[in-house]
């Protein structure tokens, strides 16, 4: 190290020691004197240079705020892909908590009857369907989940349309029963809501056929699905709210 160098290095030790040791030592003309000296080595470029590094702090937080919003932005206008059906409108809803479990526990979601949410109303992610409204307070619903064994849902195999009564199983796993064994179901078909539900609009998805096994009656097929869904990461909803649904 140059002489000059540790010169500065010692000048600005003696400053910062007499700015905050030079009232106890010397008294207030101690902390006069580290002042003066520590302004020989701080210009006010320093504190132009601070206000600088909080801008750009402050941008990069805005920044970060527009990346969030635009990712939403194209999360939502995937979900909203699902919706076919006329009349029909989409409400954000965040889930607040789950009543018990992660897969079989229900959703509570920050969405009411003062939002103009109803009991019935079909919930849907970017993934696909995640359940139905059965509880409403004026500012939170509870959703059932797909994966609840009180849940069933008409479903049809989007290649071969075998159609079949989706239900849940222990662990959250979902199964389509009483397929008709001349439909040939396959492996790796993509399951969505049929038409002849009456409850769920035509055309969710709601997974995928992983296993298919002889029915319990051996005159038809069970298909073991897997969820579109991941119930343990779900954390918002589209809620489809229909404008002629029952009061």
């Amino acid at each position: 190290m140059r002489n000059r160098d540790v010169r500065l290095v010692w000048n600005i030790a003696a400053a910062v020691v007499l700015l905050f040791l030079g009232p106890s030592v010397l008294g207030v003309g101690g902390s006069i004197l580290g002042s003066k000296f520590a302004s020989m080595f701080f210009s006010e470029s320093d504190t132009a240079n601070s206000d600088y590094l909080s801008l750009s702090v402050k941008l990069m937080l805005e920044n970060a705020e527009l990346r969030e919003m635009a990712a939403k932005s194209r999360l939502y206008r995937s979900m909203l892909n699902y919706i076919r059906i006329p009349d029909v409108t989409a409400m954000v809803g965040r889930v607040m908590y789950r009543s018990e479990g992660l897969i079989r526990g229900d959703l509570v979601i920050d969405r009411g009857s003062d939002h103009g949410v109803y009991s019935g109303a079909v919930c849907i992610s970017s993934s696909g369907l995640v359940g139905i409204i059965t509880a409403v307070e004026s500012g939170s619903s509870t959703i059932v989940p797909i994966t609840s064994p009180a849940i069933h849902v008409s479903c049809i195999t989007a290649n071969t349309g075998s159609l079949g009564i989706l239900g849940s199983e222990s662990g959250g796993r979902l199964r389509l029963q009483y397929v008709d064994s001349s439909a040939d179901p396959e492996v790796g078909e993509i399951v969505l809501t049929s038409r002849f539900g009456g409850v769920y609009p035509e055309g969710l998805v709601v997974g995928r056929v992983v296993d298919i096994s002889e029915g319990g009656r051996g005159l038809d097929l069970s298909l073991a699905v897997s969820p579109a869904v991941d119930f343990e990461r779900v954390d918002e909803v589209l809620i489809l709210i229909s404008e002629d649904h029952p009061e």
